[in-house]
């Protein structure tokens, strides 16, 4: 394989290991794949200074994804490069959806969580993997006019979840982008959003053709990304269908599987 001018990583369940870190073999294989000119683009689903905690740790200077392709963001100088969330309107008519089945669901706004209640096992959940404080606005949160630029609904008994999400891909169809991860989280974002159209956008910021380009992922959300690329991989922690769809299966992340790629690719 000649070597990539772009690399996207997916964070949770590719480069962070089974204790939520960037190992120190990982940040060297970042390092090293900078140091040759190569663009490290982070393609997540989390909200901006949760990510940015761990690109900061690695080194990180390319523009990344956030929020599963609704915010990209120049990790350097703080520029947002582009943003589309999913509009007042359809926001409100997702929280009414939520509220009338009695799910939990917080939205994302200027950088900050949001939720009704910061006292529930599911934000509690949640702000520990993130590392970051909701703001539980009671009963104000159900019509706050906000437009959110992705809303996360988390259940964590499994038959629950997968009627979640089947429910809000039957009701709203086309009209969002969902996806699953961490078996208990149904991700919510404007359709003309996925990590695939957000990588395209860095890859022009950039001039970077596709065939250029090596994207990694565990989740369903990192799918089309993966099948975009010139060079999929999925991890090895990720499920069949991603597997599928990928050129390349990595060692999982906790055995650092990205790091193995990278230094195969590289040469190093």
């Amino acid at each position: 394989m000649k070597i990539p001018k772009l690399i996207a990583l997916d964070m949770d369940g590719t480069i962070l290991n089974g204790e939520g870190r960037i190992s120190p073999r990982t940040k060297a294989a970042l390092a090293a794949a900078q140091d040759k000119g190569i663009y490290i683009v982070i393609a997540t689903g989390r909200m901006y200074p949760s990510a940015m905690q761990h690109i900061k740790d690695a080194g990180i200077r390319s523009a990344s994804i956030f929020y599963n392709g609704a915010l990209i963001r120049d990790t350097g100088t703080d520029r947002t490069i582009y943003e589309q969330g999913l509009g007042v309107r359809l926001t409100a008519e997702l929280l009414a959806f939520f509220k009338t089945h009695g799910w939990y669901v917080q939205i994302y706004s200027d950088d900050k969580l949001i939720v009704y209640d910061d006292t529930t096992e599911e934000c509690k959940y949640y702000e520990n993997i993130c590392g970051q404080k909701a703001i539980a606005l009671g009963s104000d949160f159900w019509t706050c006019g906000i437009d959110s630029s992705k809303m996360l609904g988390v259940a964590f008994d499994k038959d629950e979840f997968h009627k979640m999400f089947d429910e809000i891909r039957r009701v709203f169809g086309s009209r969002v982008y969902s996806a699953t991860s961490w078996g208990a989280f149904v991700e919510i974002v404007n359709p003309a959003v996925n990590k695939a159209f957000a990588l395209r956008r860095v890859c022009e910021h950039y001039g970077v053709s596709r065939e250029d380009v090596v994207a990694f992922g565990d989740g369903s959300n990192d799918k089309e990304m993966i099948e975009w690329a010139g060079t999929g991989v999925a991890m090895g922690n990720s499920g069949e269908l991603l597997k599928e769809a990928a050129d390349i299966v990595a060692p999982p992340n906790t055995e650092d599987g990205a790091a193995v790629i990278m230094e195969s690719i590289l040469n190093i």
